[in-house]
């Protein structure tokens, strides 16, 4: 704002836009973003040679677009002229480490253990609570990434909150806690680049819940198996399945009977490998199944590999976690999150 007045000073009667008043956008920048989120459907995650080069590997690339549009990209990298140099000073974050496996090598498929799971899982807290609010608390990094030309990555890591009623009407809340990096090669690099500390000048303070655009279309969780397998998207690889899993529990809170028939249905789909014990993001241990990227049969070249992990609670059958693994040429994490609460609640925010 600083700059734009010194523009406006120096033009004087001569600005064009003097005098002229724009009305506000209709929409929030996190509003824009939350509204695709919502309606966009699962994006395949095969990402070209020349896009892993050039630009940021994860989530639907419609959603991508709108979050460097609405202004969060930008402001790892120019935040704006400033009027005095400021000094370099090491950048907040910490490097990520790749989930541990329990079965790394020689792994079975995920069938006959997600079909055991099922038949034993018990009631999750949210069964058993009363409230008119669905409520999700949910911590992820790399929806948004900032990539250098040499491959560098840099992204926040984000916490969202969000009620929803059984009508369909749905409130959010996201706060930005911190900046981490795949690797110490890109957390060195954005040392590097960045001015400074960049936690907590990437969000305004929180607002409070602002609540969403009504969806057009019908988004209840199915309650038959057909309408889930749907819903999971079971036409499509198991990686996309993947992504279409940690979507729906995101979103819904799923019953007991349906978290079963989620685990079935993932285990009638080829490409689940069953990885065994595994400890989350969070410190909570989960049992994990793993569903790699296949690569187009004319690409037998091609180095890049990728993994989509699910980590589901061994009581209750919810998932846990998700993440985005590259598996070569790098081995590190591309994507994660990670379901930190679901239950039931009388209040908004």
């Amino acid at each position: 704002m600083r700059t734009q007045q010194q523009i406006r000073d120096l033009l004087g009667p001569a600005d064009p836009a003097r005098g002229v008043v724009v009305s506000p956008a209709r929409l929030s920048a996190h509003q824009v973003i939350l509204q695709v989120e919502s309606s966009a459907p699962p994006a395949r995650m095969a990402p070209s040679r020349r896009a892993s080069r050039r630009t940021v590997l994860v989530g639907a690339a419609v959603a991508a677009a709108v979050v460097a549009s609405a202004g969060l990209l930008p402001v790892i990298g120019d935040r704006g002229a400033p009027t005095e140099p400021t000094p370099r000073q090491p950048v907040d974050g910490s490097v990520l480490q790749l989930v541990g496996y329990e079965i790394a090598t020689d792994a079975e498929p995920a069938g006959p253990h997600l079909r055991a799971l099922a038949g034993r899982i018990t009631d999750a807290p949210y069964d058993r609570e009363g409230g008119r609010y669905a409520y999700h608390r949910v911590k992820s990094w790399g929806g948004a990434m900032q990539q250098s030309k040499e491959g560098y990555v840099a992204s926040y890591v984000e916490e969202r909150q969000s009620w929803a009623t059984s009508d369909g009407r749905r409130w959010t809340d996201m706060t930005v806690l911190g900046m981490e990096f795949p690797d110490a090669a890109s957390r060195d690099y954005w040392t590097k680049q960045l001015p400074g500390p960049a936690v907590g000048l990437a969000t305004p303070p929180a607002a409070g819940p602002v609540e969403e655009p009504r969806d057009r279309e019908d988004r209840r969780l199915p309650t038959d198996r057909a309408g889930l397998a749907r819903l999971l998207r079971t036409d499509l690889p198991a990686l996309d399945m993947a992504d279409a899993v940690y979507n729906t529990y995101v979103r819904h809170l799923v019953p007991r009977r349906t978290r079963a028939d989620v685990l079935t249905i993932l285990a009638d789909k080829p490409g689940f490998v069953w990885r065994g014990r595994v400890v989350d993001r969070a410190g909570r241990p989960g049992l994990g199944v793993t569903a790699d990227l296949t690569l187009p049969a004319e690409r037998p070249e091609d180095e890049q590999r990728y993994q989509m992990l699910l980590i589901f609670d061994p009581n209750t059958g919810e998932l846990l976690a998700q993440e985005y693994l590259e598996q070569a040429p790098k081995q590190r994490v591309l994507r994660y999150g990670l379901l930190l609460q679901a239950s039931r609640t009388d209040t908004l925010g």
